[in-house]
């Protein structure tokens, strides 16, 4: 599954085009529709929220799977990246056989830079933006986990991927592309504070080819 298009509310759209252009060092331009930053292979606009918009996303960029120790470096140069409770900033899991590290943007968005090592995407050299590669994640948070990842599993012919299906969290897609799906107020990952909520959201991609759409709340699954 691919993620190309991603549409999120955000109050202060200098100040996200000032953290996408000079942190991650993305193409960021403001326009009459908000601001367009083009990330790796995915086009993310961020459009100007209701003054009385409250709430935070998360969603993850992959980044090449030989790279991380040069992704960290990278990072936590420019950003502090969050930890857990015990102190820990960088995140493997033995399950999706990948290493992550976290951060917020300016807006508090969780941020992530996930090295997936099944994908066959090494590259030499330094690490620099040109290196990420993609939103490989999005997180939308529900009411009810099980059903909404049945619905996206029925109507866009995907998997729960790598778990069991769980009533609190589970993640649907591949590699290339995620949705994770955690049950709502449940506090992103690592011991952010950030809680997740249902907000209001686009997002598109395509899986074999075929174009899909996730929009909402509540959350209308188009293909």
């Amino acid at each position: 599954m691919k993620i190309t298009y991603l549409e999120l509310p955000t109050k202060d759209l200098h100040a996200q085009r000032d953290f996408y252009s000079k942190v991650l060092e993305f193409p960021a331009e403001l326009n009459s529709s908000g601001l367009v930053v083009r990330a790796g292979n995915t086009d993310i606009l961020f459009t100007q929220a209701a003054p009385d918009f409250e709430g935070a996303y998360h969603f993850a960029f992959n980044i090449p799977e030989n790279q991380f120790r040069a992704a960290k470096e990278w990072i936590s140069n420019r950003q502090t990246l969050l930890h857990d409770q015990s102190g820990k900033d960088e995140f493997e899991s033995e399950s999706w056989n990948s290493h992550s590290v976290y951060f917020k943007d300016a807006a508090g968005n969780v941020l992530e830079f996930i090295a997936r090592h099944n994908l066959k995407n090494a590259v030499e050299g330094d690490f620099d933006s040109k290196q990420i590669l993609q939103v490989s994640e999005i997180g939308l948070a529900s009411e009810d986990v099980i059903a909404f990842a049945n619905n996206l599993c029925s109507t866009l012919n995907l998997s729960v991927f790598k778990q069991e299906p769980g009533e609190t969290f589970t993640s649907v897609g591949d590699d290339n592309g995620l949705f994770i799906l955690p049950i709502e107020n449940r506090i992103w990952y690592p011991n952010t504070g950030v809680p997740a909520r249902l907000l209001p959201i686009r997002v598109a991609g395509d899986v074999d080819g075929r174009e899909w759409k996730v929009r909402g709340v509540p959350y209308e699954v188009l293909k």
